[in-house]
C-alpha cells in the first residue's frame, strides 16, 4: 500500500510537479514561434536565452520575438518560479528518503544540493525577466546561474542513480544509467553552443517523469 512507501511524500510532490509542468507547457505553446530567430541547434526560445553566448545574441532573439511571444515567455517564466520550488522539493524528498533507507551521511548533505539549484534557477529567471522587459541582462550572472542550475541538477540525479544502481530491478538500473549520462553530456554542452545544449536539457525532461514513476511504484512496500 502507498502508506508503506518511503517515497510517499516525493510521490505526492511528483503529482504536483506534473501539474505545474503541464501548465507551463500549455502557456509556453500559446504563442507562435514561426519566423523568430534562434541560434543554430535551438528550437526552444527559453533554452536559447538561457544558453545565450552573449548579450548581442539575446538582443537579436528578442528583436525577432513578437510581443505575444514575449508575453507568453514571461508568463511561463513566472510559473517557473513555482516550478522550481516544486521540482527541487521533489529532489530533496527523494534524496532524504534515500538517506532514510541507507543511513549514509552523504545523502543527508546531498539533499541540500537542490537548494543551491533553486537559488541559481531563481537568479536565472530574474535575468530572463530583464530580457523580457527590455532591460540589460548581466550575461555573467546568467551564465553562472544557468550552469550551477544544470550541473547541480546533474549531481542531484547522479546521487539518486548511485543508489538505484545497487538494486536488482531493471527499471532502476535504466534510470540510474540515464542519470550518469548527464554529467559528461553537461560538460560537453558547457563548451558547445549548439543543439547539444537542448539535448542536455531535454534529458532532464525525461529523468523527472522516470523518477516520479519510480517513487510511485518502486518504493512501495519499503519500510520507513
Amino acid at each position: 500500500m502507498i502508506k508503506n512507501n518511503v517515497f510517499r511524500n516525493a510521490s505526492f510532490t511528483g503529482i504536483l510537479l506534473i501539474g505545474v509542468s503541464v501548465w507551463m507547457l500549455v502557456i509556453g505553446r500559446s504563442a507562435s514561434i514561426d519566423g523568430i530567430w534562434l541560434p543554430d541547434g535551438f528550437k526552444n526560445p527559453i533554452l536559447a536565452l538561457e544558453f545565450a553566448s552573449g548579450t548581442n545574441e539575446i538582443s537579436a532573439m528578442m528583436e525577432s520575438f513578437s510581443s505575444e511571444l514575449v508575453h507568453s515567455l514571461k508568463v511561463s517564466t513566472q510559473i517557473d518560479m513555482l516550478f522550481l520550488l516544486v521540482y527541487n522539493s521533489f529532489l530533496i524528498l527523494v534524496l532524504n528518503a534515500i538517506y532514510r533507507i541507507t543511513r549514509l551521511e552523504q545523502y543527508k548533505w546531498l539533499s541540500l544540493l537542490p537548494l543551491l539549484v533553486l537559488l541559481a534557477d531563481a537568479m536565472e529567471n530574474m535575468e530572463l525577466f530583464n530580457a523580457f522587459d527590455g532591460m540589460a541582462v548581466n550575461i555573467i550572472v546568467l551564465k553562472i546561474s544557468t550552469w550551477i542550475k544544470w550541473l547541480g541538477l546533474s549531481l542531484s540525479f547522479i546521487a539518486v542513480g548511485r543508489f538505484l544502481i545497487t538494486t536488482g530491478r531493471y527499471y532502476d538500473k535504466v534510470l540510474a544509467l540515464s542519470t550518469f549520462v548527464t554529467l559528461p553530456l553537461g560538460l560537453w554542452a558547457m563548451f558547445s553552443h549548439n543543439g547539444i545544449n537542448e539535448v542536455f536539457a531535454m534529458l532532464f525532461y525525461l529523468l523527472f517523469p522516470m523518477a516520479i514513476i519510480y517513487t510511485w511504484f518502486s518504493g512501495i512496500k519499503r519500510s520507513t
